[in-house]
C-alpha cells in the first residue's frame, strides 16, 4: 500500500509537471506567473536546481530592483532548504543592495540573514540583521527567535531568554521559541536564579503555546 501511494504520489507530481511545462511554452517560455509556478513546484519537491533556474530565468526579466530583490530572496530560500547558508547568504545579500522597498521583502532578507550567519555560527552578525528584521516589522515573531539564538550563540543567555519569550508571545502559535527557551533553562539552570521571573514566564509561555494548539 506505501509503495502504490508513493507512485501515485508521483505520478500527480508528473502530471502537474507536464502542465506546468506546456503553459509555459504557450506563452512562450517569459510568462512571469508560469514561471513563478515551475519555481515553486520544483523547490516543493525536493529539486533546487531546477527551481533555480526559473528563478533565474525570472531576474533576468525583472525591470525594477524590487522584483529583482524578491528573485534574489527567492534564490536565497531554495538555498536555504537545501541546507547551503554559505550561497543563501550571498543570494540575500544581493536582495539587500537593492534595498527593496516593500517592508515584507525587507523583513525576510535580514531574518533570513541572520538565520543563516547563525547556521555558521556568525552570531555577532547575526545579531544585527535579526534586530533590523524586528524594527521594521515587531509583530512577527521570527526575527525575535534568530536574535535569541544569536545571543545564545554569543554566551548572553539572559537576553536569549527574553528574546524567546518575546517571540513566543508574538506567535504562540509556533512552538519553537518555547522549546528553545526550555532547552536553555536546562542547559543553563542559573538563569532561574540570575532572573526571578523567568520562572513564571516560562509557565507563562507553556500555557499560551497550549492555548494556540487548542489543548
Amino acid at each position: 500500500m506505501k509503495d502504490k501511494t508513493a507512485n501515485e504520489i508521483c505520478q500527480v507530481d508528473a502530471d502537474a509537471e507536464k502542465l506546468l511545462l506546456a503553459r509555459l511554452a504557450a506563452s512562450g517560455g517569459e510568462n512571469v506567473n508560469a514561471l513563478w509556478d515551475l519555481a515553486t513546484f520544483y523547490s516543493t519537491t525536493s529539486e533546487p536546481m531546477a527551481a533555480m533556474k526559473y528563478v533565474e530565468k525570472l531576474s533576468s526579466l525583472a525591470d525594477n530592483a524590487e522584483d529583482k530583490a524578491h528573485c534574489y530572496l527567492s534564490m536565497g530560500q531554495i538555498m536555504e532548504r537545501n541546507d547551503d547558508n554559505e550561497n543563501a547568504i550571498k543570494f540575500y545579500k544581493q536582495a539587500f543592495a537593492l534595498e527593496p522597498m516593500s517592508n515584507n521583502t525587507w523583513y525576510l532578507i535580514n531574518n533570513n540573514l541572520g538565520y543563516c550567519l547563525n547556521q555558521l555560527g556568525r552570531y555577532a552578525e547575526a545579531t544585527s540583521y535579526c534586530m533590523a528584521a524586528i524594527k521594521i516589522n515587531p509583530e512577527r515573531h521570527n526575527a525575535y527567535k534568530n536574535l535569541g539564538l544569536a545571543f545564545e550563540g554569543k554566551g548572553e543567555y539572559p537576553i536569549a531568554a527574553k528574546c524567546f519569550f518575546k517571540a513566543v508571545m508574538v506567535n504562540a502559535a509556533d512552538p519553537r521559541s518555547l522549546a528553545h527557551l526550555e532547552k536553555l533553562i536546562a542547559q543553563h539552570s542559573e538563569l532561574l536564579t540570575q532572573m526571578p521571573e523567568l520562572s513564571a514566564k516560562l509557565e507563562e509561555c507553556r500555557e499560551a503555546v497550549k492555548a494556540a494548539a487548542g489543548t
